[in-house]
């Protein structure tokens, strides 16, 4: 005897994902705002922690409050600029830092380069390193004992970013436009150019060089630009580094001898070239 149940189309329907689906495609766009399926404004968070597992459900958090959330497992001052985050989240795991005094302490370079770019901090600590945090300068940083409901994570990161000063939103805008030399990046609307003239490069090549340009100048391995730039671990030959870094060089009309903004450095890498040379 065939189940009569099954012959309901509604019946059906509430256990056919697909149909849930269409139904959702089916919404326009002002009413998928309306009633909250999609974001109308994102904000930037970076989290970085050498534990992610720890930190996963503020992650999920973050993500259902429309954010948009980048994790790490280690802070690079370069990222500040390349990923311009309105908020950093640290997890001052105390596991990891048994040389330094406490936990914060071992976070000053990141307390440090996000004073240096307006950029909000909230520390997460364990309770017992919050208990013994001393007199260690925050600066901007808040502090919040982890673990805890994300719930109330996200809040404190909301008041924090509406504490922002109105100035901060101003150096962002005029942040979106990097230069070097006579080369000009607009970052919004993904153009270069170069004593004036448009150049013309791929989304690898714009990356590159977007990566050298936010370096402080120091020596970047081929590894660590197959990682950053094309996201792979290195295993195998630097030829796809040294294509993509010569190719770039000619759009730029640069001269590996004689060179105005990539540097190599032989058996290493690349780095920018001093504002002199």
């Amino acid at each position: 005897m065939r189940d009569e149940g099954s012959l309901n189309p509604a019946a059906s329907n509430e256990a056919d994902p697909l149909h849930s689906a269409d139904e959702t495609m089916s919404y326009t766009e002002e009413e998928l705002l309306h009633n909250g399926m999609i974001c109308s404004i994102t904000q930037r968070v970076m989290i970085i922690s050498p534990f992610p597992e720890r930190v996963k459900s503020l992650l999920v958090a973050l993500s259902s409050e429309c954010f948009d959330v980048f994790s790490l497992h280690d802070f690079n001052k370069s990222m500040l600029q390349t990923l311009q985050p309105e908020l950093l989240v640290y997890d001052a795991i105390p596991v990891l830092h048994a040389a330094a005094e406490n936990t914060l302490q071992a976070g000053a370079e990141l307390l440090e380069s996000a004073d240096l770019h307006a950029v909000p901090v909230l520390i997460l600590l364990d309770q017992k390193s919050y208990d013994t945090r001393g007199t260690f300068a925050l600066g901007a940083a808040e502090l919040l004992v982890w673990p805890a409901k994300p719930e109330q994570a996200v809040k404190q990161i909301n008041r924090m970013l509406l504490g922002r000063p109105a100035l901060v939103n101003n150096a962002a805008a005029i942040s979106d436009i990097r230069s070097f030399k006579d080369i000009s990046v607009d970052l919004k609307k993904m153009t270069v150019d170069r004593a004036g003239q448009r150049v013309e490069l791929t989304k690898t090549e714009y990356d590159l060089l977007l990566h050298f340009m936010s370096s402080d100048g120091s020596v970047l391995t081929r590894e660590s630009l197959l990682d950053t730039v094309w996201g792979l671990h290195f295993y195998g030959g630097s030829n796809l580094v040294d294509a993509h870094i010569k190719s770039l060089r000619k759009k730029l009309k640069d001269s590996a001898v004689a060179p105005k903004y990539i540097v190599t450095v032989r058996g290493v890498g690349y780095r920018l070239a001093d504002l002199r040379d």
